[in-house]
This record gives C-alpha cells, structure tokens and sequence, in this order.
C-alpha cells in the first residue's frame, strides 16, 4: 500500500514539476524576447526600409501572439474548470481538484463522512453518475437531494466512484454493509449500460480505445498547456466525437446481443438482486435482513432513442425479479440531450436530471413512509 502512494504521489510530482517547467519557459520566452528583437534590430542594421519595416511587422505579430498566448495561458490555467467525459483534459483535471475530488471521506470517495447514528439506512451505490461526475457541489446529486427531501431521517451511505462496474460495486457495498448490523433500509443501486463491458471482456469482446493522444509533434504544447490543450481537444472531440460515438455504440450492441456475454452478465445482475435478502449476512437475531432494493438504470443521454433497447433488457431482467426500477429512459425521453447532460464535452447527468431523479425517486418509494 505504501509502495502504491509512494509511486502515485512521484507521478503526480513528476507531473506539477513538467508543468512548472513548461509554464517557465513560456514566461522566460514572454521576457526575452522583447529584448532579444531590440537587440537584433540595434545590432543589425538594415538599410532597405521595405524589408525592416516588413520585419518590424512581423517581430510585432509574433509578439503578440506570444503575450496573447501567455493571457489565455494564465486564464485558462486558473479559471478554466470543466469536466469532459473521459477526463482527459487540462480543463477536467482543474475541475477535478476544484471540485470532484471536494469532499473527501476516509471512504476515499467524494462525499461528506458517513454519519452512522442508528437511523435506517439508505445506502446508494453506483458508478460516475451517482459520484456526481460534471457536478460542481456534490450537494446537487440525487443522493445528497433525496436526503435533504427525507430530512436526514435516513443514514445516507454514498458508495459510487467514477469506473467502477457491477463487480467492483458489489465488492465495496458487501465490504462496507457488513460493517453494521441491520435488518431493514434501502438499497439505490444505479446501472449504467457501459456496466457490460466486463462481461465482454471476459468472454473476449474488447471495447474500442478510448485514450485519445495528440500527435507527436503536438504532445509538448497540448500535454503541457492549458489553452493549447483546450484549443485541440475542443477541435479534435467535435470533429471525431460521431465516428467514436458509433464504435462505442456498435461495440455495446454487440455485447448485448451476445448471448454468452448476456449470461454472464445476468449473473452478475442476479447477484444484486440478491442483496435485497443479504443472505450474506447474519444479525444477532438469527432472521435474514429484508432490504428494499431500488435500481436506477441509465441509457446513453446522447443517444437515448437508440441505447434505450439497452438499457430497457437490463431493466425487465430486474422487473422480472420483482426489484424496483428506475428506467432513465422513460424518465427522459422528451428531454433533448443538451437539456440533460453536462456539457458538450461531458454526457452525464446534469443538476436538473438529478433534482429530477431525486424528486421521482421521493415520491414513489419514499413519501408514504
């Protein structure tokens, strides 16, 4: 453990100090070069008017374009902070430290400390978008909004981060539940349709690259500027942002048509349907806990009409156990996918989405309690 944050905190250094680097150069650059034209200029001396007046020109362009670059450089470095989808910009990593990575628990994840006082739980359990990916104040996710509705008459337990799938889900929930001694609650387990993806993996269907590097002759101004890094991830996303959007899509098509691929994911789902009964558990009664199991399951929100079939197979395999269901789809369907999501670089749920997913969620399972 102390071999791993060691080797995370060298990488994050190395990183801080190329960027230092990087900005003091531009700003030794900003500097010098004002002084390294007039010295030329003084120095040498040339006589056809046309020419050092066309030089004169183009020694003031380039000036310019230096200092306007430092400007952007220093504002978007300082100021710029917005999530994309795959968190792979200078913009993103600021909104991460400005505000995904704000609170932070002992659990390791983005929210306040669990406080366990005795009252029922209300545990909520999902990936990116129940960790609040894109969301500035945490206090704006469905979970934090459902507890403010409940008037904090439920313990809320937020177990979600941004990658995990179902395995991994089960392993923090079977972890962490186990740790108090319970009979009843709630149990919102939120299903994104990318959850798939390590049931393809594991009978050999590889999901396409998502890593998108800039070439090599742009990697030490895009991996090391802000302003540069915004310029070419905002051209390349929305020029290549359909091509990637059909392989995804085509890829999860596949796997949800692969009936190996869907048998081994149903697994996995049956395992959630089975923590309703948390027959896993033994209380000092000697009697099985009975937890309401609640799930939420989004489709893709820029693609809705398409990844609904998706979403809607996960969501009768549910039905059909008896379970609750939350089918974003049908929640969202007359909504466009600007009104829904984030931004334009980033397709998960925004604030409205959450108050919206929040207040359903009161309403039917929680009003009448």
């Amino acid at each position: 453990m102390l071999i791993v944050l060691s080797s995370k905190l060298t990488t994050i250094s190395a990183v801080k100090m190329t960027l230092m680097s990087a900005h003091l150069i531009l700003i030794l650059v900003l500097f010098i070069y004002p002084i390294l034209v007039w010295g030329l200029f003084r120095q040498v001396w040339v006589s056809d008017g046309r020419i050092r007046g066309l030089l004169l020109k183009l020694s003031l362009s380039l000036a310019s374009l230096l200092f306007l670059f430092g400007g952007f450089e220093y504002y978007f470095y300082n100021h710029v902070a917005f999530s994309d989808a795959f968190g792979q910009t200078k913009m993103h990593n600021n909104w991460r430290v400005k505000y995904g990575s704000v609170p932070s628990n002992s659990l390791g994840l983005r929210d306040e400390e669990p406080v366990l006082s005795g009252k029922p739980a209300l545990y909520v359990v999902g990936d990116s978008f129940t960790a609040g990916h894109g969301i500035n104040n945490f206090q704006d996710r469905y979970a934090n909004v459902l507890e403010t509705l409940l008037q904090q008459q439920w313990d809320l337990i937020l177990l979600a981060k941004g990658g995990w799938a179902t395995s991994k889900q089960l392993e923090i929930y079977s972890e962490i539940s186990n740790r108090r001694d319970e009979q009843d609650g709630v149990l919102i387990w939120q299903y994104y349709i990318n959850d798939i993806e390590e049931s393809g993996e594991a009978i050999g269907i590889s999901r396409p690259s998502i890593y998108l590097g800039a070439p090599q002759y742009l990697k030490p101004i895009v991996d090391n500027f802000h302003f540069a890094n915004f310029l070419y991830w905002g051209v390349f996303r929305t020029a290549y942002a359909e091509e990637l959007g059909q392989q995804y899509l085509a890829y999860f098509q596949e796997c949800y048509s692969n009936e190996q691929v869907w048998e081994h994911h149903r697994e996995r789902l049956q395992q959630v349907v089975d923590l309703q009964h948390r027959n896993e558990l033994k209380t000092k009664g000697g009697t099985l806990p009975n937890r309401k199991l609640i799930v939420i399951i989004y489709p893709n929100l820029r693609d809705i009409a398409v990844t609904r079939r998706m979403s809607d197979k996960v969501a009768r395999f549910f039905q059909s156990q008896g379970v609750s269901v939350v089918n974003m789809a049908d929640l969202l369907s007359e909504y466009s996918a600007e009104e829904i999501t984030v931004n334009s670089l980033d397709g998960h749920a925004n604030e409205m989405v959450n108050r919206l997913l929040a207040e359903y969620l009161y309403r039917h399972h929680f009003a009448a309690k």
